[in-house]
């Protein structure tokens, strides 16, 4: 006559705790089966009718001491022995385990011996219900329907949880194709606009129409549209690098100050036809930076580009370059403090600002400024130039800045009053970069 094999149900969220229970209850000849949370528990428990529980306190879930009462609250199990084990040190989870139910209470870390003891001490033996007041059966009952209400909303969570996550992962899908068609469009169109690049110079300087000032203009205009097209098309490639983390980058010392110079002469024609004021402050004694000096112009050239078109004319704009310590630097940040960087104050950064006296940006909107395709003016705009006042663009610029900062181990952020085309509170935007520990520009 075989001897039915006492069944272990244990109620466990950790996998290495229910694996050390079940190699010690399986070797003194007990079946376990397990439960990975109080959900599941219960519903074991119901199909299974096991010869004792286990039960964990800490699950996440339910927690232990509501999956036992709804457990209690169904009469053919109302008499299956349950241990509660809790790693959790409150002083009244003793009392409240044995009020709720449970017929023992093992704290963790237990001993192999400790477990074993505490099994046989209980299983396959019916408990005795305790005798009950009136009061303490109806508590006992709004106990159950109370767990009854949780179940039913953690069930109704768990449905919104899993229909997020389809909607996650189509939002996931549709950006990636989005990011695909980005990629293929602008190297497909790279070709052909090579080829018209290239005629329109040999048209431009035909004797023909060289000689004729009304085709000569018609041919820088097209030449001016083509070197428009290509930069946005240059554009979207450097975003689709930002997004694969594929920017090719070729590390170097360098000098800021060596950096935004050229960037200033470049962008001199602009502010003279705008007749802004632009001023900069970049001491000689900066420490270098070790970066990618193209990548690092490219920054610079979009920042002070950005300031030229929301600044009014005759308007102002200050590019400024300090040290910070480290530790300045955590402690000034604004960020909430889970996402604020850790810096010791032996930490050196070189902090470079683009100030402007323009429109300003809102509060709500600094946050998405960085993000690719946002722009914050009218889209009816976006074909009126690159540093015309309030001009639009592809919403790319800023994106390609910030992917190539933090890939130089640095950030990127604005701070600005608010938005206000009358009183133009004006927009700073900060790039902080690691400085070279030993080398300073000379």
């Amino acid at each position: 006559m075989t001897t039915k094999m006492l069944t272990i149900l244990s109620v466990e969220d950790l996998q290495s705790n229910r694996d050390l229970v079940r190699r010690i209850l399986e070797s003194q000849g007990y079946q376990v089966i397990d439960a990975i949370n109080g959900l599941e528990g219960i519903a074991k428990a119901i199909e299974l009718k096991p010869d004792l529980i286990l039960m964990d306190i800490n699950l996440p879930d339910l927690d232990g001491f509501s999956v036992v009462t709804k457990i209690r609250g169904h009469p053919q199990l109302a008499k299956i022995p349950i241990i509660a084990l809790t790693a959790r040190q409150v002083s009244n989870d003793v009392e409240r385990s044995a009020a709720i139910g449970c017929d023992s209470y093992l704290s963790k870390p237990f001993g192999v011996k400790q477990l074993v003891d505490e099994v046989q001490r209980f299983i396959g033996k019916q408990r005795q219900e305790d005798e009950i007041t009136r009061r303490e059966y109806y508590l006992r009952e709004h106990s159950v329907t109370l767990v009854e209400e949780l179940e039913r909303k953690y069930g109704e969570l768990g449905s919104v949880y899993a229909e997020l996550n389809i909607m996650h992962e189509r939002l996931q899908r549709l950006d990636q194709a989005k990011t695909d068609f980005i990629s293929i469009a602008s190297h497909e169109l790279r070709t052909p606009l090579t080829m018209v690049h290239v005629y329109a110079d040999m048209l431009r300087t035909h004797p023909k129409i060289a000689g004729d000032e009304a085709l000569a203009e018609m041919m820088n205009g097209l030449r001016k549209g083509v070197d428009r097209l290509s930069s946005i098309i240059n554009d979207m490639i450097s975003m689709v690098r930002v997004e694969l983390s594929t920017l090719d980058l070729a590390y170097t010392p360098l000098s800021l100050r060596a950096i935004i110079l050229p960037v200033v002469k470049e962008i001199t024609p602009a502010i003279r036809e705008r007749n802004l004021t632009l001023e900069v402050d970049a001491p000689n004694t900066l420490p270098l930076v070790i970066g990618d000096e193209a990548q690092l112009h490219q920054v610079f050239a979009r920042l002070i580009s950005n300031a030229i078109k929301y600044t009014p004319d005759y308007g102002k704009i200050m590019i400024s370059a300090t040290v910070h310590q480290g530790d300045k630097i955590t402690q000034d940040d604004q960020r909430p403090e889970g996402e604020k960087d850790q810096f010791l104050s032996t930490d050196k950064f070189v902090e470079v600002a683009v100030i402007d006296t323009g429109i300003g940006i809102n509060k709500e909107d600094q946050a998405n400024i960085f993000e690719k395709f946002v722009t914050l003016e009218d889209v009816n705009l976006h074909s009126s130039g690159k540093t015309n006042f309030r001009a639009g663009g592809p919403g790319l610029g800023l994106t390609i800045a910030k992917g190539i900062v933090e890939a130089h181990g640095g950030r990127i952020w604005v701070e600005s009053q608010g938005y206000n085309p009358e009183k133009t509170p004006g927009s700073t935007f900060y790039v902080l970069l690691p400085a070279h520990e030993s080398l300073t520009a000379s």
